[in-house]
């Protein structure tokens, strides 16, 4: 199964606020449900889809129109957990990779 952080959300919330103001509400919608979908529909399928990271080889990482989505397995319930989406043009942040939403 997979879910989404609650912090996963508010990244997705962030990207379709800045479209919607910088662009158009449409745009914005478009966007995040196409991530979304992407996400689901590529995990839900492969699970190991995305690229693993060297630096914390808990998470995985896959992209989407620029923007980064990392995810892992819990080990303890096995579901598939996003826990953060980066916005393309933000900088990466690594505190975020961290399994204290879900453990």
């Amino acid at each position: 199964m997979l879910k989404w952080t609650l912090k996963s959300e508010d990244d997705l919330d962030l990207i379709r606020d800045h479209i919607a103001k910088n662009f158009n509400v449409n745009l914005a919608i478009e966007t995040v449900t196409g991530l979304v979908d992407f996400v689901e529909s590529i995990l839900t399928k492969n699970p190991l889809a995305g690229k693993l990271l060297e630096t914390n080889t808990f998470f995985f990482k896959l992209t989407y129109e620029g923007n980064s989505i990392y995810y892992c397995e819990n080990p303890k319930d096995r579901h598939l957990y996003i826990v953060y989406v980066q916005a393309r043009g933000n900088s990466f942040k690594d505190d975020r990779l961290n399994d204290k939403e879900f453990a």
